[in-house]
């Protein structure tokens, strides 16, 4: 399960996620917040591997050592950091913080990863990958990048990790046409539309989510 950190920059993020993270910060978000309220997730679900999606700057701010520990502490497995590629020259320490405290780095892979790139991010990749569907920001779409099917089993291929897919994916049948040759189906948008368009009515909000996190998990299973 992934949950975004709220960031007021969020250069991967279409408006729908923007608009998502104003909110929160206009709620008074902080990252203490973030860390207690996942620790109560994980400790209801404690079998469900939790995954942060952040930028580096929240990070920095928090002090990288301590918010690595908290988040290890609150249940958090996987960190996927869309402004920190792994050839970046704060990668290697950023990673060396990940692994002391037991948390893989979710590197991405977009359809513009050269054959040569996505070998080369094989030397620090754990956990899975994260496989950007098509061009762009995150938001719900029609088409994908050509050749999905080929580049997903490419990848896993060459990295032997389990490939999860995302970015525009919204609806049952393009989770089940995906989720056919990828090892997961990832969704953000969708869900934030379902969030915003109900917030006033907060068991409705749950009803319909329930009802469309069903239809996604029939789909591909």
């Amino acid at each position: 399960m992934e949950l975004g950190i709220p960031f007021s920059d969020p250069v991967a993020d279409g408006p729908v996620i923007q608009k998502s993270y104003m909110r929160a910060l206009a709620k008074g978000f902080s990252m203490d917040t973030v860390l207690k309220t996942t620790k109560q997730i994980h400790s209801y679900k404690p079998s469900i591997p939790l995954v942060y999606l952040t930028y580096l700057n929240p990070i920095i701010s928090y002090g990288i050592d301590v918010f690595f520990q908290k988040a290890s502490d609150a249940g958090i497995r996987g960190m996927v950091i869309p402004d920190l590629p792994f050839d970046a020259k704060d990668s290697s320490f950023v990673l060396e913080k990940a692994k002391s405290a037991n948390i893989d780095i979710i590197h991405l892979i977009t359809p513009a990863s050269t054959k040569e790139r996505i070998a080369a991010i094989k030397k620090v990749a754990s956990g899975f990958i994260y496989y950007v569907t098509s061009y762009g920001v995150t938001g719900e779409r029609s088409n994908f990048a050509q050749d999905l099917k080929k580049r997903i089993e490419l990848a896993r291929k060459t990295l032997l990790l389990p490939i999860c897919a995302g970015f525009g994916i919204s609806t049952a049948d393009q989770a089940k046409s995906i989720g056919a040759y990828s090892d997961g189906i990832i969704i953000g948008s969708a869900i934030q539309r379902i969030i915003e368009d109900k917030a006033s009515n907060v068991d409705e909000c749950a009803r319909i989510l329930n009802e469309y996190a069903k239809g996604i998990s029939k789909a591909i299973h």
